[in-house]
């Protein structure tokens, strides 16, 4: 049998119709906030990762994820961890996301990609692109055309638990993830114990301002490769709360290139 809304009991008095309705609308609000955990929890790398985790001041993803969280009037907090534990946090439902993460199939058993194919992130999603870039001991002859190594005769430096590792390793280059800093990693070239770094371009590019790095080390032109970067979401939150799982990827892309974003990231590289 159909439900008949308040509007149409005209038997009843104007009072109490009133009443129904106040009554009706509070179980809705209640019925969205049932919807809606009580803060959202998310890890992220706890080094700097240039410009988007900074730990003097908030990053370029936390500046963005800081609209989200207006946006959506829901509290956010950020809890910074090595990125290993992170992801392991988000496999076990610690935490409700994880960012900012590229696209390892691996990955597809700790948490959820933005996207309809559960296989296949959605770039439009994301929350940044990023390159990676081979760095080489100035006058070294280790060099990348854009699809092969050349003179490669030593171990390549990259960060633990790092996507470029597949990369490399498919390519068959010995690679070397003893450390999960990017300085020790450009270090350990300075010092000659690797051959080369595989390294995220602007985090290491921000580390050779240094004048002790840059007078030794430098940038091979042509990137290794480009991915986008995603924020992942727990496969409880996106069982428990489908739709507003959807909302936070869908509020991430357009935040991501709205005008109040840009005039952020403007304002970021000019302090």
């Amino acid at each position: 049998m159909a439900t008949r809304s308040a509007s149409s009991l005209p038997f009843l008095p104007a009072s109490l119709r009133a009443a129904l309705v106040g009554t009706l609308l509070f179980l809705a609000q209640a019925a969205m906030a049932a919807d809606r955990p009580a803060k959202l929890v998310l890890c992220h790398e706890n080094q700097d990762s240039y410009p988007w985790i900074m730990t003097d001041r908030p990053g370029l993803n936390i500046l963005l994820l800081k609209l989200l969280e207006r946006d959506l009037k829901l509290p956010v907090e950020f809890v910074p961890l090595p990125w290993k534990r992170c992801l392991a946090e988000l496999a076990a439902g610690r935490v409700d996301g994880a960012f900012a993460a590229s696209f390892k199939a691996d990955r597809l058993a700790m948490g959820r990609y933005p996207g309809a194919a559960r296989d296949t992130p959605d770039p439009a999603k994301r929350l940044h692109g990023s390159s990676y870039s081979l760095y080489r001991l100035k006058g070294g002859n280790l060099d990348w055309d854009g699809s092969a190594f050349h003179n490669l005769s030593g171990p390549v430096g990259i960060l633990s638990g790092f996507s470029i590792q597949d990369f490399l390793l498919e390519r068959g280059v010995q690679v070397d993830e003893g450390t999960g800093s990017p300085e020790r990693t450009l270090r350990k070239l300075e010092a000659g114990r690797i051959q080369g770094a595989a390294l995220q371009t602007r985090r290491a590019d921000h580390l050779l301002q240094h004048p002790e790095l840059a007078a030794r080390i430098e940038r091979l032109p042509v990137p290794l490769e480009d991915r986008p970067y995603y924020l992942m979401l727990s496969f409880d939150l996106v069982r428990g709360h489908p739709a507003l799982a959807e909302d936070i990827w869908n509020r991430v892309a357009r935040l991501r290139d709205s005008g109040e974003f840009r005039q952020i990231e403007r304002d970021f590289y000019n302090n």
